[in-house]
């Protein structure tokens, strides 16, 4: 019996001091498995000390890196998944796809969102165009989203000014049209969607593209679902036009080519399409006539390359990071087109739309 006890002693010792020695290792400021920037120890403060927010940012900074996490995390996650907790996370694993979770209808924030766009188109003096992408899950056939329901409404909240496309036809019951492990179209997805807006507008576009095809993906859904366990996919970047030219607002210079494949090699490969996410972004084909502004998300990086194969510069906004007027930008520029291109998980749930003036 002292034996047993003696040798739960020495492995409890050896776990303390195993979880010790990982604090004491040279610690990860980010995690490429989860996409995101890990805590770091907290400065002891007394105003923080005394308001007891420094215990929790240190309980959250031993969470992150406690020895083992990413395999302590994924065998949580699988847990619950065998559980049937899914439905309680925010990523959802539907015929093999890992998409996000559906949000409900909010009427409010559709009331909000299309009050916003409709004075918008108002306040320009030209119309709208409208393309709610509707969710990888809705298009898989999974009963729980309500994204034609959810469509339905935003069309009925449009003004004259606005016309809404019908991209929800493209992507019924088409799951293919989006990534396994990401919550973006891929490139086939927002080929269609800009075939779409092109023939709606009568404009040319264009149909012949080189494809490459790009193996080991896995996107920002992977990330969030910790189920480690789910293969890689491929993803493919359609070459049109090689005289394409791309600046953003945040960096210097011009850069060739709408593909920023150094990003291959970096944790989200999806920043590829338009370097990912800036506050204004420029693409210019010199082959080309006319001028095109797009409010967008992220939907916006993968279609804004396809839509400056038919025009002559493409000016992409987004408002979580762009903070002059939009309306001033018109004015200043003059565009022939206007588009407003969101997910529809994305519209449900945005909090910058309102803010467009």
């Amino acid at each position: 019996m002292k034996k047993h006890n003696m040798a739960a002693a020495i492995l409890f010792c050896g776990f303390l001091a195993l979880m010790a020695l990982s604090y004491l290792l040279p610690q990860k400021t980010f995690s490429d498995s989860e996409r995101r920037y890990l805590a770091q120890m907290p400065k002891f403060q007394w105003k923080t000390v005394s308001t007891g927010t420094w215990g929790g940012e240190v309980e959250t900074y031993l969470t992150d890196h406690v020895l083992g996490r990413d395999l302590l995390v994924g065998i949580n996650a699988y847990m619950e998944y065998f559980a049937g907790r899914q439905q309680l996370k925010d990523i959802w694993v539907v015929d093999e796809k890992l998409v996000e979770a559906p949000v409900a209808v909010d009427e409010a924030a559709i009331a909000r969102n299309m009050n916003a766009i409709n004075a918008f188109a108002e306040s320009v003096g030209q119309p709208i165009d409208l393309m709610v992408v509707p969710s990888a899950g809705w298009a898989s056939g999974e009963a729980d989203y309500t994204d034609a329901d959810a469509l339905a409404r935003i069309a009925q909240k449009a003004d004259s000014g606005v016309r809404m496309l019908p991209v929800q036809q493209i992507f019924e019951g088409r799951p293919e049209l989006y990534y396994n492990t990401d919550h973006h179209w891929t490139s086939r997805g927002a080929y269609d969607a800009y075939a779409c807006y092109m023939n709606a507008l009568g404009r040319d576009l264009r149909t012949s593209y080189s494809v490459t095809t790009v193996d080991g993906f896995r996107g920002s859904t992977y990330a969030r679902s910790a189920l480690w366990l789910t293969p890689a996919e491929s993803m493919e970047l359609w070459q049109g036009s090689e005289a394409l030219t791309v600046t953003n607002g945040e960096t210097e210079g011009t850069h060739t080519g709408i593909f920023y494949e150094e990003r291959l090699t970096s944790a989200d490969m999806y920043t590829v399409f338009l370097d990912g996410n800036h506050s204004l972004v420029r693409v210019k084909n010199p082959g080309k006539e006319g001028k095109l502004l797009v409010i967008r998300d992220s939907y916006g990086n993968c279609l804004g390359g396809f839509l400056a194969e038919s025009y002559g510069e493409v000016v992409l906004v987004d408002l979580r990071y762009y903070r002059r007027p939009v309306s001033e930008l018109v004015r200043e520029e003059q565009f022939d087109n206007i588009l407003v291109c969101y997910n529809c998980l994305n519209f449900l749930t945005d909090t910058n739309l309102p803010t467009l003036k």
